[in-house]
């Protein structure tokens, strides 16, 4: 009986300490947003060619609350695919949740302008890469999620 309450213990203290670590280590990120979009950008995961969009024009396409977006990099394709890299540093990490259903409410909305539009374009609105680590969030839509998953994990430690 007492064998099993230390072993009951031993294992309470493990799993504290790893939740502890990996909070820390979720608080602790910095991503190098530009190198990340470009990294991304350069690949051959997009059909079309990406141009940047300033923050404000981005903050009004998915009505994000500028006070909680501390810093934002985006490229968007022409138009003509539903291809985009969006990177996010927010203020408070507390706002993840919400603005990444922001985000994913944004992808289903055209998602069903795609279908009627460019329906080949669907796949990748159902196929998108959307990480959070620490107060950052990174969405990918290309033809290529696996690379896209790689160079993200690459620049976020994952």
């Amino acid at each position: 009986m007492k064998k099993n309450v230390i072993i009951i213990a031993i294992v309470v203290i493990i799993a504290i300490v790893i939740k502890i670590v990996a909070v820390n280590m979720d608080k602790n990120v910095n991503i190098d947003m530009q190198k990340l979009a470009e990294e991304l950008n350069n690949e051959k995961i997009f059909e079309d060619n990406l141009s940047q969009i300033d923050r404000d024009t981005i903050i009004k396409r998915y009505n994000f609350n500028s006070e909680k977006i501390k810093n934002i990099n985006s490229y968007v394709g022409t138009g003509a695919t539903a291809e985009e890299i969006l990177i996010i540093e927010l203020v408070d990490k507390k706002d993840r949740n919400e603005t990444e259903k922001i985000i994913e409410t944004k992808l289903e909305e055209r998602k069903a302008d795609f279908q009627t539009y460019l329906p080949e374009e669907v796949f990748k609105l159902e196929n998108y890469n959307l990480e959070s680590k620490g107060n950052y969030i990174i969405l990918c839509v290309s033809n290529d999620y696996d690379k896209a998953k790689e160079i993200i994990n690459k620049h976020t430690n994952s």
